[in-house]
């Protein structure tokens, strides 16, 4: 009788199997990223624009914990932000210029990656909006941002469903413009001194 009961809840409310299942996934990204110091690796940007113009970009990354970044972009343009836990830095080289801005209050991957720096739960900042399953032991969940000051529409991340850990990155914003990062050769825990996340520019830069 009791089996017949917790059948007939299932099929009555599919919700109910869907979140048990979602849930899981979300405790195992938490979960990685919980237990992780430090990230470096590589990535490559793709930018989507309203007019259907596309933009790519490389480079290398850097995060640690708590709320440590420094993306540096190599091709085809060189630039650098970069987070000391309470100041942002956004750099360009060969303008001599570099702007200062409040940490987190630019950046829009910032939400995406909160939970990865370790300033933010993937629970409190994101409603899950849907998911699908992949090939290759992979999951894409689609997320609603819970505060709307980041003008962002809708962020996706592409999960390995294996060990929690994001593989790649999306994010629409309200502008219409479209960001996906996809991460390669990522290593974890490894040795990274603070000093690479102090800004030291040049002394001929302006600081806006």
């Amino acid at each position: 009788m009791g089996f017949a009961l917790a059948l007939f809840f299932l099929l009555a409310n599919p919700w109910f199997s869907f979140a048990q299942s979602i849930n899981q996934v979300l405790d195992l990204v938490q979960n990685f990223y919980e237990n992780i110091s430090t990230i470096r690796g590589e990535f490559v940007q793709e930018t989507l624009f309203p007019n259907q113009k596309k933009e790519f970009q490389e480079g290398r990354f850097w995060i640690k914990k708590p709320g440590l970044f420094r993306w540096e972009y190599l091709h085809p343009e060189k630039f650098l932000i970069i987070s000391d836990g309470t100041k942002l830095y956004v750099y360009y080289p060969e303008e001599k210029r570099a702007y200062v801005y409040p940490t987190g209050k630019v950046i829009s991957s910032q939400l995406a990656l909160g939970f990865m720096s370790g300033r933010g739960d993937i629970r409190k900042d994101l409603k899950v909006e849907s998911y699908q399953v992949l090939s290759g032991g992979l999951w894409e969940i689609s997320f609603l941002p819970l505060a709307q000051e980041n003008q962002i529409e809708k962020i996706n991340l592409i999960v390995d469903l294996a060990t929690g850990e994001v593989k790649r990155f999306s994010i629409w914003h309200q502008s219409g413009e479209k960001l996906i990062i996809t991460f390669k050769k990522v290593e974890y825990n490894q040795n990274t001194p603070d000093k690479i996340f102090r800004f030291n520019p040049p002394k001929d830069v302006k600081i806006n």
